[in-house]
Protein backbone atom coordinates (compact mmCIF):
# COMPACT_ATOMS: atom_id res chain seq x y z
CA UNK A 1 0.00 0.00 0.00
CA UNK A 2 1.73 3.41 -0.90
CA UNK A 3 0.68 6.86 1.03
CA UNK A 4 -0.04 9.47 -1.24
CA UNK A 5 1.11 13.16 -0.08
CA UNK A 6 0.59 16.50 -1.62
CA UNK A 7 -2.06 17.40 -3.71
CA UNK A 8 -3.80 14.27 -4.62
CA UNK A 9 -5.34 14.11 -0.92
CA UNK A 10 -6.48 17.42 -1.46
CA UNK A 11 -10.23 17.83 -2.16
CA UNK A 12 -11.79 20.86 -3.38
CA UNK A 13 -14.59 22.67 -1.08
CA UNK A 14 -18.06 22.39 -2.73
CA UNK A 15 -18.74 25.49 -4.61
CA UNK A 16 -21.94 26.43 -5.28
CA UNK A 17 -23.30 27.38 -8.48
CA UNK A 18 -21.90 30.75 -10.71
CA UNK A 19 -19.20 29.82 -8.63
CA UNK A 20 -15.10 28.87 -9.13
CA UNK A 21 -12.84 27.35 -6.72
CA UNK A 22 -9.38 29.19 -6.75
CA UNK A 23 -6.73 26.36 -5.81
CA UNK A 24 -3.71 29.11 -6.21
CA UNK A 25 -6.06 31.60 -3.66
CA UNK A 26 -7.77 28.91 -1.82
CA UNK A 27 -11.17 31.05 -2.48
CA UNK A 28 -14.38 30.53 -3.83
CA UNK A 29 -14.63 33.21 -6.28
CA UNK A 30 -17.80 34.47 -8.93
CA UNK A 31 -17.39 32.52 -12.61
CA UNK A 32 -16.09 35.33 -14.92
CA UNK A 33 -13.60 36.88 -12.27
CA UNK A 34 -9.90 35.98 -11.37
CA UNK A 35 -7.59 37.26 -8.79
CA UNK A 36 -5.79 40.34 -9.73
CA UNK A 37 -2.60 40.23 -10.50
CA UNK A 38 0.67 42.04 -9.39
CA UNK A 39 0.70 44.03 -12.04
CA UNK A 40 -2.86 44.99 -12.05
CA UNK A 41 -2.63 45.68 -8.44
CA UNK A 42 0.40 47.65 -8.91
CA UNK A 43 -0.69 49.95 -11.90
CA UNK A 44 -4.24 50.32 -9.54
CA UNK A 45 -1.86 51.83 -6.69
CA UNK A 46 0.04 53.80 -9.24
CA UNK A 47 -2.73 55.29 -11.23
CA UNK A 48 -4.77 56.20 -7.52
CA UNK A 49 -1.17 57.86 -6.28
CA UNK A 50 -1.09 60.01 -9.73
CA UNK A 51 -5.06 61.17 -9.58
CA UNK A 52 -4.65 61.91 -5.71
CA UNK A 53 -1.78 64.44 -6.86
CA UNK A 54 -3.46 65.58 -9.73
CA UNK A 55 -7.05 65.94 -8.05
CA UNK A 56 -4.85 67.69 -4.92
CA UNK A 57 -6.36 65.11 -3.13
CA UNK A 58 -10.04 66.25 -3.02
CA UNK A 59 -11.43 65.28 -6.07
CA UNK A 60 -10.04 62.05 -5.20
CA UNK A 61 -11.85 61.95 -2.26
CA UNK A 62 -14.64 62.86 -3.36
CA UNK A 63 -14.10 60.26 -6.05
CA UNK A 64 -13.64 57.99 -3.61
CA UNK A 65 -16.89 58.37 -1.80
CA UNK A 66 -19.19 57.83 -5.31
CA UNK A 67 -16.35 54.44 -5.75
CA UNK A 68 -16.21 52.87 -2.38
CA UNK A 69 -20.08 51.73 -2.88
CA UNK A 70 -19.21 49.72 -5.69
CA UNK A 71 -15.93 48.15 -3.93
CA UNK A 72 -13.87 49.84 -5.64
CA UNK A 73 -11.16 52.94 -5.15
CA UNK A 74 -11.03 55.37 -7.88
CA UNK A 75 -7.85 53.75 -9.49
CA UNK A 76 -8.88 50.35 -9.18
CA UNK A 77 -12.68 51.33 -11.48
CA UNK A 78 -10.64 52.58 -14.03
CA UNK A 79 -8.58 49.65 -14.71
CA UNK A 80 -11.50 46.97 -13.75
CA UNK A 81 -10.78 45.61 -10.52
CA UNK A 82 -12.81 45.21 -7.40
CA UNK A 83 -12.55 44.19 -3.63
CA UNK A 84 -14.08 41.41 -2.49
CA UNK A 85 -15.01 40.06 0.98
CA UNK A 86 -14.65 35.76 0.62
CA UNK A 87 -16.38 35.17 3.69
CA UNK A 88 -19.65 36.80 2.82
CA UNK A 89 -19.62 36.26 -0.86
CA UNK A 90 -20.05 40.03 -1.55
CA UNK A 91 -18.13 43.07 -2.54
CA UNK A 92 -16.72 45.01 -0.29
CA UNK A 93 -19.23 47.95 0.83
CA UNK A 94 -18.36 51.44 1.53
CA UNK A 95 -17.56 50.93 5.31
CA UNK A 96 -14.88 47.92 4.54
CA UNK A 97 -13.74 50.02 2.04
CA UNK A 98 -13.06 52.93 4.11
CA UNK A 99 -11.54 50.72 6.64
CA UNK A 100 -9.41 49.30 3.92
CA UNK A 101 -8.02 52.63 3.25
CA UNK A 102 -7.24 53.70 6.75
CA UNK A 103 -5.38 50.77 6.68
CA UNK A 104 -3.30 51.38 3.74
CA UNK A 105 -2.67 54.98 5.89
CA UNK A 106 -1.80 53.33 8.95
CA UNK A 107 1.41 51.39 7.26
CA UNK A 108 2.59 54.72 5.85
CA UNK A 109 1.51 53.53 1.97
CA UNK A 110 4.36 55.02 0.54
CA UNK A 111 6.65 53.38 1.63
CA UNK A 112 6.31 50.17 3.96
CA UNK A 113 2.67 49.70 2.13
CA UNK A 114 4.20 48.56 -1.68
CA UNK A 115 7.09 46.58 -0.02
CA UNK A 116 4.53 44.60 2.30
CA UNK A 117 2.47 44.03 -1.14
CA UNK A 118 5.64 42.61 -2.64
CA UNK A 119 6.16 40.30 -0.39
CA UNK A 120 3.13 39.01 0.71
CA UNK A 121 2.25 35.53 -0.93
CA UNK A 122 -1.70 36.43 -1.05
CA UNK A 123 -0.96 39.40 -2.86
CA UNK A 124 -3.06 41.58 0.08
CA UNK A 125 -1.96 44.78 1.70
CA UNK A 126 -2.06 46.07 5.18
CA UNK A 127 -5.71 47.36 4.01
CA UNK A 128 -6.99 44.10 2.51
CA UNK A 129 -5.94 42.12 5.88
CA UNK A 130 -7.30 45.21 7.96
CA UNK A 131 -10.82 44.80 6.21
CA UNK A 132 -10.67 40.83 4.95
CA UNK A 133 -10.73 41.84 1.05
CA UNK A 134 -9.38 40.33 -1.93
CA UNK A 135 -8.81 42.25 -5.20
CA UNK A 136 -10.22 40.64 -8.27
CA UNK A 137 -9.64 41.75 -11.98
CA UNK A 138 -13.57 42.30 -13.28
CA UNK A 139 -13.27 43.79 -16.71
CA UNK A 140 -16.97 42.60 -17.77
CA UNK A 141 -18.76 44.28 -14.44
CA UNK A 142 -19.97 40.67 -13.51
CA UNK A 143 -19.87 41.44 -9.74
CA UNK A 144 -22.68 43.40 -7.98
CA UNK A 145 -24.24 44.16 -5.27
Amino acid sequence: MTIKTGYEQFLPPRVPPGMWFDRDANLILPEGVRRASRGQVAASWFLSVGLFAVTLGIGYLMWSAVTWGGGQTPGQRLLGLRCWQPESGRLADRKRMALREAGGLLDGELLIGPMLWLTSASLNSLGDLFAGTVVLHDPNQLLHR
